[in-house]
């Protein structure tokens, strides 16, 4: 677990170390977007880290497309 958070940790820093003096060029809402895809992202990187099966994008997923998902597989599948 210390290897994975080490690795992440160091790959943020990086990522933002780039992307500050990058940021310097964008306007308000384009930070604020930035901003909120890197918590979705560190969030994401350490639940990964962890290891544990906290909320996450796949847990959003399944009621949206499980019904369609399901009518797509009937439809498709053909037992002869």
């Amino acid at each position: 677990m210390a290897e994975r958070i080490t690795v992440i940790v160091v790959a943020f820093g990086v990522m933002l170390l780039y992307d500050l003096l990058t940021l310097k060029k964008v306007n308000k809402l384009e930070k604020g977007i930035y901003t909120i895809a890197c918590f979705i992202c560190l969030y994401m990187g350490m639940d990964f880290a962890v290891g544990k099966d906290w909320f996450d994008y796949i847990d959003l997923m399944i009621p949206i497309y499980d019904n369609i998902s399901k009518a797509i597989d009937d439809f498709l599948n053909v037992n002869a």
